[in-house]
């Protein structure tokens, strides 16, 4: 049997139509517009009004989300801040903060890990030491279906470079990932890991050591909308 997947990420406010229907949606951070990032009650409001109303739309059963560096209102977010989102959401929408679920699909049991910390290049939120997502990432465990995590792991294809030209990227197309994350991915057996953060990166999806990583930003570095949803069959038998 087959899981067919939607994944996104990097949306920044942008909602984009999605006509192709999946099972299930990913989406991996930073979907809260700019302009609102810092400002927690106008978050709120956008992501259980216009955000939510997106949701409900999704040709998907279910949504499954992690926050961004860019989505602090999910920072400090308390447990009935959380109820009314997914309440508003129509309980439609999953969203993980470095733990996994259980999403069962026509009898079968489809183990999704989720995580929103990326590593430090400033003052935002989810940014953590190596030492603290180290500790963090042993809870993603040994064997996991489907990882999702804001960050990209290190070091791995060019997932994790910024590949256009811009005033970040330089000749020797820097590695830009999370070495914790890339370390645990080694330990582990998984089947999918769906990132973003790094806007450029190569979305061409890679395979390592049997598990495939592909880079679902939506937008360029320019914040434009530029990369269609990435879609992905996952075999399950």
């Amino acid at each position: 049997m087959k899981l067919k997947i939607c994944a996104l990420s990097d949306l920044h406010g942008y909602l984009p139509e999605i006509t192709e229907p999946a099972d299930i949606m990913l989406l991996a951070g930073d979907v809260i517009p700019l302009k609102i990032q810092f400002n927690k009650p106008a978050s709120k409001t956008w992501l259980e009004t216009e955000f939510a109303y997106w949701i409900k739309g999704l040709p998907v059963d279910k949504v499954y989300m992690v926050a961004g560096n860019h989505d602090a209102y999910f920072e400090g977010i308390n447990q009935m801040q959380l109820a009314a989102f997914k309440q508003a959401c129509d309980f439609k929408l999953i969203y993980l903060k470095n733990d996994w679920i259980i999403h069962r699909h026509e009898g079968y049991s489809i183990k999704i890990f989720g995580t929103p910390y990326c590593h430090i290049f400033g003052n935002w939120p989810f940014m953590r030491t190596d030492e603290y997502m180290e500790e963090k990432f042993k809870a993603i465990p040994d064997e996991v279906d489907i990882i999702i995590s804001h960050d990209p792991p290190y070091g791995i294809c060019q997932v994790d470079q910024i590949l256009e030209i811009t005033r970040w990227s330089n000749e020797s197309l820097r590695h830009c990932g999370n070495p914790p994350l890339a370390k645990r991915l080694s330990e582990i057996k998984c089947s999918l890991l769906v990132c973003g953060h790094i806007h450029s990166g190569d979305h061409d999806p890679f395979d390592y050591n049997g598990c495939i990583i592909a880079n679902v930003s939506a937008l360029n570095e320019n914040y434009k909308l530029h990369y269609e949803p990435f879609y992905y069959e996952l075999n399950y038998d």
